[in-house]
């Protein structure tokens, strides 16, 4: 058999046995665990969906059968079996190979998703296409049973089961999880399908010897059982669950629904994180996706220094000592608890924190209602995940004036999980929204301070934006915060330096260590905009440091000012000039955006 980097196409999966089909899973989870040990990435859905990507490359023909995965961390097996494997040193590294699908790296990648649930809508749109003559045979969605349960997928699987002219196979990839253990009712009626009585009663009274011996009818026996589910409901043919590690039977399922003309839903059982055993013991999500780590021990091998914790653990600490003396606030999280620092928030004060899965969109307007019936509602949630909830934002949040604060994390470059990801474009949805404050803090104190005022004394709503990565616990705000007033870092000069977050403590130290004269400010607010002090740098030339998109930035807005207000800036905006930011490390990533300070040191400070 072909060992994994020499592999250059699925092809060679039809000839091997079902012997060395196993054998290749087991060589292929190896292969992963090696690999994301050495550079990070998504660990546990990988290894929980071996035995299905090899099963669909050995039924299908792709690219020609359009195999559309579900979010693209999930996909390194697919990337193996279509000759990439050799790459995976460079995994999610600068210029190396993305932890998601991309269209640029393989004709076998023929949809980019880094955000969950849109499969089933793209299967849709590849149907649409076939029907009008496209050259597309059988178009697949892969999706999990945490991804199906956004509105998007329902959407779907709303449109493609009411079509009789068109063919859709939907792989429902089943294992309890999204990125944390599943909610909602929806996850329960998986869970009443995985023990329906009817199926443990047949099973009981088959004897198990016939069981053994005839797979086909253990699977009849089942579907029998499940004849009436909601999947059949909406106009698909159900069958499932089936075991998604036994390869034989993923295999007769996929030629079955191949050669059949209906729509079909394979409901497969996986175990997330399969074959590593701390992965398959996670239930909060901490192997989901990971740094580099030691195989035997599953320690990290990068740890914190002492005195530092990470940014979501911080907000997480502040968030349960503000909420332990107000039970009016409520913490909102579309599935991500572990990631966001709140697991402690949850063991402690869990009737006091809602994980409504992955629903963006359904979480601010939920919000939105919690804040009129006088509650105190906080939406965490990432700076990626923000923009699937723009209408809400702007219906729902701005319009009314509503009393939410939102905790975005992962505002910034975030790095390795490259252009779906970076939190750079927050800003540009938000700043033009009325009624909007954002903010961002340079330290921890800083931050808590503005989260206790957004909460406990002002109204409307309010954005606490801060990074990924880590900070000190023990740095003081030395100036209190004061609705829309920056700080005044450094005295105001000829020349002066306009930011916010954590990059001003590191512009203080270089611009002392380069013995640059230069004002810095600190605009812990970046709307609204501290006119005062912009009038108080009439004359004088400004330089705006941001890690965002230039358009809709804290720039745009001082650019906006300026003429309005003929305030006589003169204005330099250094930040993100109308792209995507791949992946890599933040410290190469800035350096290629321009946004290296000591070289913004050399070209605008001692040119």
């Amino acid at each position: 058999m072909t060992s994994i980097e020499n592999i250059v196409s699925p092809d060679f999966l039809k000839k091997l046995s079902q012997e060395e089909l196993e054998q290749l899973a087991e060589d292929i989870r190896k292969f992963i665990i090696l690999n994301v040990s050495r550079t990070g990435g998504h660990l546990s859905a990988n290894l929980g969906l071996v035995e299905v990507t090899i099963a669909l490359h050995y039924v299908f023909d792709s690219p020609h059968d359009k195999l559309i995965f579900d979010v693209g961390h999930q996909t390194y097996t697919h990337k193996i079996l279509t000759g990439r494997a050799s790459q995976f040193p460079t995994l999610r590294q600068k210029d190396g190979l993305s932890g998601f699908l991309k269209y640029s790296e393989s004709p076998h990648d023929v949809w980019e998703a880094g955000h969950s649930s849109t499969s089933i809508s793209a299967a849709a749109g590849f149907l649409e296409a076939k029907a009008k003559g496209e050259d597309i045979g059988e178009v697949v969605a892969i999706i999990g049973d945490g991804a199906i349960q956004n509105g998007l997928a329902l959407s779907g699987l709303n449109y493609l089961g009411g079509r009789k002219d068109q063919k859709a196979i939907i792989i429902l990839n089943d294992n309890e999880m999204s990125i944390s253990r599943n909610v909602g009712s929806l996850s329960k009626i998986f869970n009443r399908i995985r023990i329906h009585k009817s199926y443990q009663l047949l099973k009981k009274v088959t004897p198990k010897f016939i069981r053994s011996l005839f797979y086909d009818l253990k699977e009849a026996l089942k579907n029998v059982a499940y004849k009436n589910t909601y999947m059949n409901s909406l106009g698909f043919r159900y069958f499932g669950p089936i075991n998604g590690h036994n390869l034989r039977g993923l295999i007769r399922y996929f030629e079955y629904a191949k050669k059949n003309n209906q729509s079909i839903i394979i409901h497969v059982k996986t175990i997330k994180g399969k074959g590593y055993g701390l992965a398959e013991e996670d239930r909060i999500g901490v192997w989901h996706g990971i740094g580099p780590f030691d195989i035997q021990t599953g320690k990290p091998k990068k740890t914190l220094a002492p005195g530092k914790i990470s940014w979501s653990q911080g907000v997480g600490d502040i968030m349960l000592k503000l909420a332990k003396q107000n039970s009016k606030i409520t913490i909102i999280c579309p599935a991500m608890i572990h990631g966001s620092g709140l697991d402690e928030f949850a063991a402690a004060l869990p009737k006091q924190i809602i994980d409504v899965g992955i629903a963006e969109e359904f979480s601010v307007v939920m919000a939105s209602a919690m804040a009129r019936a006088h509650t105190l509602p906080v939406v965490s949630i990432y700076s990626t995940f923000l923009q699937r909830a723009y209408d809400a934002l702007n219906h729902d949040i701005a319009r009314s004036n509503a009393h939410v604060v939102f905790l975005v994390d992962r505002a910034g470059i975030v790095g390795a999980d490259g252009d779906t990801h970076q939190g750079t474009f927050d800003l540009a949805i938000l700043t033009h929204l009325p009624n909007f404050t954002i903010t961002m803090g340079r330290n921890l104190s800083e931050t808590e301070e503005l989260i206790d005022q957004a909460i406990n004394e002002w109204t409307g709503p309010v954005v606490v934006r801060y990074p990924r990565g880590e900070t000190y616990l023990d740095i003081a705000n030395e100036h209190p915060v004061v609705y829309g007033k920056w700080e005044t870092v450094k005295p105001i000069q000829a020349i002066n330096m306009i930011a916010y977050g954590p990059v001003v403590n590191k512009l203080v130290r270089i611009f002392e260590e380069e013995k640059v004269e230069a004002g810095i400010i600190n605009a812990r607010f970046i709307k609204p905009l501290d006119l005062d002090l912009l009038k108080q740098l009439s004359g004088k030339k400004v330089v705006i440091y941001e890690e965002v998109e230039l358009n809709g930035s804290l720039a745009s807005l001082i650019i906006e000012a300026n003429t309005l207000n003929h305030l006589n800036l003169d204005i330099e905006a250094i930040a993100i000039n109308d792209q995507f930011v791949t992946s890599g490390s933040t410290k190469a990533l800035k350096k290629e955006l321009g946004l290296d300070i000591r070289d913004i040191i050399k070209k605008y400070f001692k040119g």
